[in-house]
């Protein structure tokens, strides 16, 4: 369970690795650093012991320069943190509206139906060249 002063650090150093751009929020703007989080870390409960680790290590330290810090000397944690930073923020339906991505579909599929593709010409290239295959030597 992570302290509200926790939440701060990992906030503060989210936003070096996500800052707000151009239509793109920061990662704290959407709660990278809150429900988000508590989401990543039931969804990779692993990630917990490297975020722990990320958040001492940078605590009361400018999270630029804390980012930096642990970037080399203890990559492992680093990598746990970024991780759970990125995943948290795409997570987030504001961020993947505004990229565009509905999230994980199951679109319908009739196993009966013809692929487009053998169709609407796009193999017909291949088709004309004809087979390239070259054995393996033994």
């Amino acid at each position: 369970m992570l302290s509200d002063s926790d939440r701060e650090t990992f906030g503060a150093m989210a936003d070096v690795i996500v800052p707000a751009w151009e239509r793109m929020p920061s990662a704290t703007a959407v709660g990278v650093h809150k429900g988000l989080l508590d989401a990543v870390l039931r969804a990779r409960p692993d990630l917990s012991e490297g975020v722990e680790s990320a958040i001492a290590a940078c605590r009361g330290v400018a999270p630029s320069k804390a980012l930096n810090a642990l970037f080399q000397s203890d990559r492992s944690a680093f990598d746990a943190f970024t991780l759970a930073v990125t995943g948290g923020y795409y997570m987030d339906p504001t961020v993947r509206g505004l990229l565009g991505y509905p999230g994980q579909e199951s679109p319908p599929y009739d196993p009966m139906e013809t692929p487009a593709y053998l169709t609407d010409g796009l193999l017909e290239r291949v088709t004309r060249r004809g087979a390239i295959y070259k054995p393996t030597p033994r």
